[in-house]
């Protein structure tokens, strides 16, 4: 597609005229409708390469024309400034538009766009707010999906199985609509363009696995997914241009550095990188990785935004935390399921966390995690499932901060090597039939070598921390702690 960097009625814009304009303009565009255009069928190739080109979109648009400046980007939404006399702002939302409704944007996603104007001593805070709800009134009045070409076939794609199938993919031999099959040949150039761009300097030469089943490897999997702690509310406070651009720097490098460090310390096979990506961009990033890989790139993650704060030009500052869902399960499970769950766990690790987030610090990255390795479904939300199945335990025993990550994994670590398993069987059935349980771990204690007992005790102690429910975390995380200290 050929550039836009000036639109026919641009040549005469100079910034000495534009600085006595009465109102500097903004524009805002917004990918919507995601379940239609990203999630909307389970192959992971597909999900991956849907949210990539959403993100590079977002920071093509620049490039492709030269009157819009970036204020702040997410994984689907941008802010810009337009640089341009207010007579020529039509024809520029119309070229944005004519932009995101090209190859490949056109096959498979939606977008809103809005503009508006800045009066003198208006916040950019209050600005965004009028756009954001611009853009939501558009959705509004908006379908939710993105119509394919007529094609005249009897059947529908394979992957999503509502649009209708035009080509084969090869390898699969599967039928794929133009949607599918333009997200995943676009995104194959994306996938190490992701990765690449955290590291400093010549990246790595990186390969990765190119399925779930060889990602497990004979094991299971967890999705896990990030989510900023109140990073609407911290925008709130974003006053000015610098503001927005200084926190959308700070954001993205906590996730850069953090992705960084995953990546490097990811297991692998055969030179292959075991790692997903299916959504990184704004507050949020999805991976999938072993199982065995959770509680490191856990640690990796939080530790990357434990020193992180930010300060506005007005003084106000904050300390950047993230909280995650965690979902333990087997590869073979409709991932479009699980990142709901994961989805979900996330928000219960939110409740815990205060509205104020000037008042937040490293205590505040916190996750929640389910254990699905030996079911496929969860009846209702997560959290009455949580409630009703681990019963006598609540759902906020499922949840922990990075201060106490690495010792409840440690902990654990020391439970598995020492602790008869059989008698956890026990333990767990007495308390759920609401029995007490005093003598069933005197007698496991017994059970083990004097050397071993007091370090038994102090490990047992600091996951009960004084609740005997809690027997059933142990229970729970036995088979998900692997074996390697953090």
């Amino acid at each position: 597609m050929g550039g836009l960097n000036c639109l026919p009625s641009c040549e005469s814009v100079n910034l000495a005229v534009m600085s006595n304009l009465p109102n500097e303009w903004y524009l805002r565009i917004e990918a919507v409708n995601l379940d239609h255009s990203v999630y909307d069928t389970n192959d992971i190739s597909t999900i991956r390469a849907g949210s990539s080109l959403l993100l590079d979109a977002v920071y093509k648009l620049t490039e492709s024309i030269g009157l819009l400046e970036k204020i702040s980007v997410g994984a689907s939404t941008g802010l810009y400034r337009i640089k341009a006399l207010e007579s020529e702002i039509p024809g520029i939302e119309q070229a944005v538009r004519k932009f995101l409704q090209s190859e490949p944007y056109a096959h498979f996603a939606t977008f809103v766009v809005a503009t508006t104007g800045k009066e003198p001593q208006e916040s950019l805070a209050n600005l965004n707010k009028q756009l954001i709800a611009k853009c939501a009134w558009q959705q509004y009045q908006l379908p939710s999906f993105s119509f394919p070409a007529p094609h005249d076939t009897p059947e529908e794609c394979d992957f999503g199985g509502v649009r209708p199938w035009v080509r084969i993919i090869p390898g699969k031999e599967k039928k794929a609509s133009q949607s599918v099959y333009t997200r995943r040949e676009e995104g194959k150039n994306l996938r190490k363009k992701i990765y690449e761009q955290c590291f400093d300097g010549t990246p790595p030469d990186l390969e990765f696995t190119d399925d779930l089943e060889e990602l497990a490897k004979g094991g299971d999997i967890a999705l896990i997914h990030f989510d900023g702690n109140r990073f609407g509310n911290i925008r709130d406070y974003c006053f000015s241009e610098k503001d927005f651009g200084d926190f959308d720097k700070k954001v993205q490098g906590i996730q850069k550095k953090a992705v960084c460090q995953i990546v490097e310390h990811a297991p692998k096979t055969e030179n292959r990188t075991r790692l997903e990506t299916l959504l990184w961009g704004g507050d949020e990033i999805e991976l999938v990785v072993p199982s065995s890989a959770v509680w490191n790139t856990l640690k990796l993650f939080f530790d990357s935004a434990a020193s992180a704060s930010f300060q506005t030009e007005a003084g106000n500052s904050f300390n950047l935390t993230y909280s995650a869902g965690v979902v333990f399960c087997r590869h073979n499970l409709p991932i479009l399921q699980i990142r709901r769950y994961a989805d979900q766990l996330c928000s219960i690790a939110k409740q815990q966390i205060s509205g104020e987030p000037e008042k937040f610090s490293s205590h505040d990255n916190r996750f929640a995690y389910l254990n699905m390795s030996s079911f496929d479904l969860v009846a209702r939300d997560v959290e009455s499932f949580i409630e009703s199945y681990h019963q006598p335990a609540k759902v906020k025993d499922f949840t922990f901060n990075l201060d106490r990550l690495g010792s409840i994994h440690n902990a654990m670590l020391t439970i598995t090597r020492s602790f008869p398993r059989n008698k956890i069987y026990e333990i767990v059935e007495k308390l759920q039939q609401g029995l007490p349980v005093d003598k069933e771990v005197k007698r496991a204690l017994d059970m083990v070598d004097s050397s071993a007992r007091s370090g038994l005790e102090e490990a047992t102690q600091v996951i009960l921390d004084s609740r005997d429910e809690r027997w059933l975390i142990i229970g729970d995380l036995w088979n998900l702690i692997g074996t390697q200290a953090l």
